[in-house]
């Protein structure tokens, strides 16, 4: 169903090159809902969206679009662009839309869809040539196909191993996994779909559901991106998944968290005791809270001198959106502080001394991350309008300045005014009327600095 909402947002990406927000912004909810707001646009637009965003997302979004917008983009595309979007389609979608097709058209489609399945063979050969040379460990699904955005882990006496199989206590980690690894998860271990879909969408709350076979644990964890320079600090949904002694996490990207577990900077964790490792996740989670807010507490002290020294935009923009980072950082705080109590209210953490302790811990440091999140933002809410205030307050020295200046230098220019007529004034033939008229302006001039300064306006 189209949705208008955006539409003008939309269009002003496209027509202003903002080309890595519009990225951003296909991938910050499901294919579904982005396809609901980009059906309000032409279909030239959104073969021009399709151009811009990666094949795998294009193909994703084309696929929840209303038959209509795909008749229509079908008949501005060419047929190797048309191509391209059905062979990342499933197989049953892609042969039905293939045979509403017109012979020459189909066959062409399909020679193109042949040639990019051998493409894809012989990417497939040199992944697994240099995951051979590099020793590293390749997961496939029943069809054979890779899935490279799927990782198994098993904690053994030596540490964390990588495995190549699933096995009873294992840990798989699918970061910004496609959608045939969402298949192969959903059906091999019958997963609701709507559980992977919850943990991929980054703006999802924390939050736990339970269904038949499987726990799902959202938490919300903190992430830093220094390339988004209108907002290096926000936060992100996590999930973690429990099912048939497996333990699954899901994140919409690259996490920093749960890469701390991988590279071993964790210790004393086992990914066999399930409910200990959740609870050093989300321990480790709320650890780095606290290190961003004090990140952010040290660049806020910064820009203030910067903004105390002299006042620009750019200082005010880094300020606010340090000022959203923290609304986001608390809002994501209260939000695992209810997922937390329900953890522990639904029985899911066993009562044992090496729990409490980490359940202690986990409070206490989370209350404190609550704590400063909030403490922050009340200062930099308080220091902005302190901001204002001073800007305000140096905008109206600076124009009473340039006003008493201008007051100053009007003087001399009445006087030249008045003497310079071409009237009869007594002094036509007196040899000293220029300096004597010129010492007069300078003379009234002073009396007014004098009664300016006197009265403190200069």
């Amino acid at each position: 169903m189209k949705n208008t909402l955006l539409m003008q947002e939309l269009r002003d990406m496209l027509r202003g090159e903002h080309y890595d927000d519009l990225r951003t912004y296909c991938h910050s909810n499901t294919p579904q809902v982005i396809a609901g707001f980009l059906e309000a646009l032409d279909p030239g637009e959104i073969k021009e969206v399709f151009s811009i965003i990666d094949r795998e997302t294009a193909a994703a979004i084309f696929h929840h679009f209303e038959d209509e917008v795909k008749d229509a983009l079908q008949d501005i595309m060419s047929e190797q662009e048309f191509s391209e979007l059905l062979f990342e389609l499933p197989e049953e979608v892609q042969q039905e839309l293939i045979e509403d097709l017109p012979d020459d058209e189909r066959k062409t489609v399909e020679s193109y869809i042949d040639l990019y399945e051998k493409v894809e063979e012989e990417e497939k050969r040199k992944i697994e040539e240099d995951a051979r040379k590099g020793r590293q460990i390749l997961i496939y699904d029943e069809d054979g196909e890779i899935l490279e955005n799927l990782t198994i882990y098993r904690s053994t006496p030596e540490g964390l191993k990588e495995l190549p199989a699933v096995e009873d206590g294992c840990w798989i980690n699918a970061v910004m996994p496609f959608p045939e690894e969402i298949d192969y998860l959903v059906e091999h271990f019958n997963i609701p779909r709507d559980f992977l879909a919850s943990a991929l969408d980054i703006d999802e709350r924390a939050r736990i559901e339970k269904d038949d076979n499987a726990t799902l644990i959202i938490t919300r964890m903190p992430i830093y991106d220094e390339a988004n320079k209108s907002l290096m600090y926000a936060t992100m949904a996590v999930g973690i998944i429990l099912v048939n002694g497996v333990i699954i996490t899901v994140s919409p990207r690259r996490n920093l968290v749960l890469e701390e577990f991988i590279e071993g900077e964790v210790r004393h964790f086992s990914t066999i005791d399930r409910e200990q490792f959740i609870m050093q996740i989300l321990l480790r989670a709320t650890l780095l809270f606290l290190l961003y807010l004090k990140q952010m507490n040290n660049i806020a002290m910064v820009i203030q001198k910067h903004i105390l020294e002299a006042s620009q935009n750019r200082q005010l923009s880094k300020m606010l959106s340090l000022e959203k980072s923290l609304v986001y950082f608390v809002t994501s705080l209260k939000s695992n502080e209810f997922m937390m109590t329900r953890l522990k209210r639904m029985g899911l953490i066993r009562e044992d001394d090496l729990m409490d302790d980490l359940w202690e811990d986990l409070e206490i440091e989370h209350k404190q991350a609550v704590e400063m999140a909030q403490i922050y933002s009340h200062v930099i809410s308080n220091m902005m309008g302190a901001f204002g205030s001073i800007i305000s307050n140096n905008l109206n020295l600076v124009m009473r300045i340039l006003t008493s200046f201008t007051i100053v230098l009007t003087i001399p220019v009445i006087f030249a005014s008045f003497y310079g007529m071409n009237v009869p004034n007594f002094l036509e033939d007196n040899r000293f009327a220029f300096g004597g008229i010129f010492v007069l302006s300078l003379a009234v001039s002073g009396i007014v600095i004098y009664f300016f300064r006197k009265r403190h306006w200069l």
